[in-house]
């Protein structure tokens, strides 16, 4: 009987050391094979994970400049007066602006007599909730930043995504009557430099996100020109704005650094093979038959140093930015001064001379010591 009990005993203290067992390996292995999810991390400095917000977007009420994307320039004219300027933009919309300084200073895309886009980069209360050197944590204070955008445009599906150095520096704004704000962020200040109100059509030529669904709309050039001296002078003031804007000097310009512009731009035109690779020769092909801005075909640091040296042009530590296609020269120089990539070329303007060739097809801009004792022209002086 004892033996009995003894036996008893002992299966159940093996059960339990079996049961104990298994729930202890169980215990162990778990985390090994089904690993806790991680949250998704905030950047520093209030910068935001592009996993931020991947939920549909939503639309604020079309107020301030949003509320005239669309609408006739007229009504635009018969609150703001008529514009400065009229520039031909050899695109299939006409440039107009308005004011002269930082404090008034607008940019209107006309388009058969209607408003396609409008850039601003003063401080009054038509850009509201937004502020001009507002910071992004204070953006985020006001709304949600979204990364994804769905929305169609002419029976076609479009699905746009915001990477993370898009959320951080070129967060996008939807309104309820179909327009767009691009908010263009200083790479340096951290400070919003301007806003960018656009309509559907604009955004997708301008596109400056990835598309995960949809084609991005061609740059339809409608004037062919060389040289285009009144658009070359008009981003230079923008740049020059940008720099007054972070309280630095502005870039000097003169005769000769814009002949070197149009020089260096004729030179990479007549010698393509001499500078680039069969490679890069392949991409500049591949975007001049798609022409689209999505993806523009950009200059090296060390292609840009070929093409100076090709050209045989005496320069002084000249550094320089070439890109094609350019829809809207504005919205490029903007992407330029949000975009860690160009932060270097900008940096330093008081002693930096600037030359910009625009074309038909693109822009270059080349940027060089100044030397001295050289008389600069009006453009760099406009502000």
């Amino acid at each position: 009987k004892k033996n009995k009990m003894r036996g008893e005993k002992m299966k159940r203290f093996w059960a339990f050391t079996a049961v104990f067992l298994t729930v202890l390996l169980i215990g162990y292995l778990e985390p090994v094979f089904f690993p806790a999810e991680k949250p998704t991390e905030t950047a520093q400095s209030g910068r935001l994970s592009s996993a931020h917000t991947a939920v549909p977007h939503e639309e604020l009420p079309a107020s301030g400049y949003a509320a005239y994307i669309g609408k006739d320039v007229e009504i635009f004219i018969r609150q703001f007066g008529n514009p400065k300027e009229k520039i031909k933009t050899g695109r299939t919309y006409e440039l107009w602006t308005f004011g002269l300084t930082m404090n008034d200073y607008l940019e209107v895309n006309v388009r058969e007599n209607k408003v396609i886009a409008i850039k601003a980069f003063n401080n009054d209360k038509m850009i509201e909730p937004f502020k001009i050197d507002m910071k992004l944590a204070d953006l985020s204070d006001l709304m949600t930043i979204y990364s994804n955008f769905a929305f169609n445009f002419h029976h076609e599906a479009y699905d746009v995504e915001l990477m993370e150095e898009d959320m951080n520096y070129r967060p996008l704004v939807a309104f309820d009557n179909g327009s767009f704000a691009v908010l263009f962020f200083n790479q340096r200040t951290g400070g919003l430099m301007a806003v960018n109100y656009v309509n559907k059509e604009t955004l997708l030529t301008e596109m400056p996100y990835q598309l995960n669904e949809g084609s991005p709309l061609p740059v339809d050039i409608t004037q062919s020109m060389t040289f285009d001296p009144v658009q070359s002078n008009q981003a230079i003031y923008v740049m020059n704005l940008v720099k007054q804007q972070e309280s630095q000097a502005a870039f000097s310009v003169s005769t000769q650094s814009q002949k070197d512009a149009q020089t260096l731009y004729q030179t990479l035109a007549n010698h393509t093979p001499t500078i680039l690779s069969a490679n890069r020769q392949a991409e500049l092909l591949q975007t001049r038959e798609e022409h689209t801005a999505i993806h523009p075909f950009q200059l090296t640091k060390d292609e840009f140093s070929l093409l100076v040296k090709t050209s045989k042009l005496s320069l002084r530590e000249p550094a320089g930015i070439f890109q094609e296609p350019v829809y809207d020269s504005t919205f490029t120089i903007l992407s330029w001064f949000s975009d860690p990539q160009y932060d270097s070329y900008f940096a330093e303007s008081e002693t930096t001379e600037l030359g910009v060739a625009f074309s038909n097809e693109g822009v270059l801009v080349l940027l060089e010591k100044r030397p001295e004792n050289r008389q600069i022209t009006e453009s760099s002086e406009k502000l």
